[in-house]
């Protein structure tokens, strides 16, 4: 069960994606890093990154006070795990653009998502920020687990699992939130 998990992780992880080079690896000296963690630690990076702006979003135009706190809150843990993220990246001497940055992947918000969401405000701006900021949390969760499952290196496996409890954790509370609107 573990091998089928060690491949089919990748290719659950670049659903969505469009063939992309593989990324460079180090030579052997960067020990045991895997395709995998390498996989996720740049899927994850990814995710972070592009839903930055959603989270900036909510600040000037959610309706709801608590949720404009979380997206606050989001955006500033999100951009200190994204250095965690290339600082695994960095160890394993992984160089080169991240390859998925660029595309759309199940839980990233697009750049039509953006601007839709961009002209609303208030109660309607907060209905769908609520999607797809769950669809992102949700997204990061479910990689973290694959990560967990099928990871090489004890390190990435140990921040997909710190990770995989705060992304749930931030899931629960959005839902708190939500469920009060």
């Amino acid at each position: 069960m573990s091998r089928v998990l060690r491949f089919l992780l990748p290719a659950v992880l670049l659903l969505g994606c469009s063939a992309a080079p593989a990324p460079a690896l180090a030579p052997a000296s960067s020990g045991a890093f895997t395709t995998t963690d390498v996989a996720w630690l740049h899927l994850a990076e990814a995710l972070h990154t592009r839903a930055l702006p959603l989270l900036d979003l909510a600040r000037d135009r959610a309706a709801d006070r608590p949720l404009a706190g979380l997206a606050a809150r989001l955006g500033t843990e999100h951009e200190s795990g994204r250095g965690r993220l290339r600082a695994l990246l960095a160890e394993a001497r992984v160089t080169g653009e991240n390859p998925h940055v660029r595309h759309d992947m199940p839980g990233m918000p697009t750049a039509a998502d953006l601007t839709a969401l961009s002209g609303l405000r208030d109660d309607a701006f907060d209905r769908r920020f609520v999607t797809l900021l769950r669809a992102y949390l949700k997204q990061l969760a479910l990689v973290a687990k694959g990560e967990q499952s099928a990871g090489g290196a004890r390190q990435v496996r140990e921040l997909a699992s710190a990770m995989r409890r705060d992304h749930t954790a931030d899931l629960a509370e959005l839902d708190r939130i939500a469920g009060r609107t």
